[in-house]
């Protein structure tokens, strides 16, 4: 009876040892590689594909860093125009602009840009029935700045500006003024009244790819004017670049269309 239950035990110990030397020995064995040889090149040039077992902490590591956009210091220039001002103008708005700009990126972070515009204004003057009209261009430099620290496309914007415009405007009435205190009346002719501008804007935006190369955005601005040129008749209805000056500061905004380029 002994004897049986010592051969049993060995019958056991034997199977174990069967399922598990398997295991141990996949266990050991290191990861498969296939090897591939490309000789489309010629016997000189023989180029390799290595595959291997992943594990898919690291397939998603491998494709993360291939996803990983390297961003160099310079990254092009783009080109661009505004709508709002022509979108104005169609609607058939006392005052409207058409502006372009070129820019340039550097690092995706810091981008310096040029804006140049022509204002133009034709308005007729609801209390003394007079006609206000210019045309005339305008400057503008600064730079903007990304805070959004992905590099994709999309782009939240913060800027400043310095603007620049010199003009001339007309003044005019289809009929004599009358002066109420005095009762006499003389015709309103003003032509080439002299003037310039300069102001500084604030400037809040965002932009997105559409595709490639084309990006569409949009800014609100907060200008202030910081030092102004006046002719004798006073300051004008508009100024171009800047907006109706109607007060030390004016909110303004542009739509515009950028390519990279």
């Amino acid at each position: 009876m002994m004897k049986m239950k010592r051969k049993n035990k060995y019958c056991i110990l034997l199977l174990l040892f069967g399922l598990l030397m398997p295991l141990t020995v996949v266990a050991q064995q290191p990861r498969q590689r296939e090897t591939v040889a490309n000789d489309s090149k010629g016997p000189e040039s023989v180029d390799s594909i290595v595959m291997d077992t992943l594990t898919v902490g690291e397939l998603v590591e491998k494709v993360q860093v291939k996803k990983k956009k390297k961003v160099h210091f310079l990254n092009g220039v783009a080109v661009g125009a505004d709508f709002v001002g022509l979108a104005m103008r169609l609607m058939g708005a006392d005052w409207s602009n058409a502006e372009v700009m070129a820019r340039i990126n550097i690092l995706d972070k810091y981008f310096p840009i040029v804006e140049l515009g022509l204002g133009y204004a034709d308005h007729e003057g609801a209390e003394l029935d007079n006609h206000f009209s210019v045309s005339a261009p305008y400057y503008r430099a600064g730079m903007d700045y990304n805070i959004n620290k992905k590099h994709n496309g999309n782009r939240l914007m913060i800027g400043l500006r310095y603007g620049f415009s010199t003009y001339t405007y007309d003044i005019d009435s289809p009929v004599p003024l009358t002066d109420p205190y005095w009762g006499e009346s003389r015709e309103l002719n003003l032509k080439d009244l002299d003037g310039h501008c300069h102001w500084a804007e604030i400037v809040v935006g965002l932009e997105t790819r559409l595709w490639t190369i084309v990006h569409l955005g949009w800014d609100i601005r907060l200008k202030f004017r910081l030092k102004q040129k006046m002719s004798e008749v006073g300051m004008p209805w508009y100024i171009p670049g800047y907006g109706k000056s109607d007060g030390a500061t004016c909110w303004g905004g542009t739509f515009k269309l950028m390519f990279d380029i």
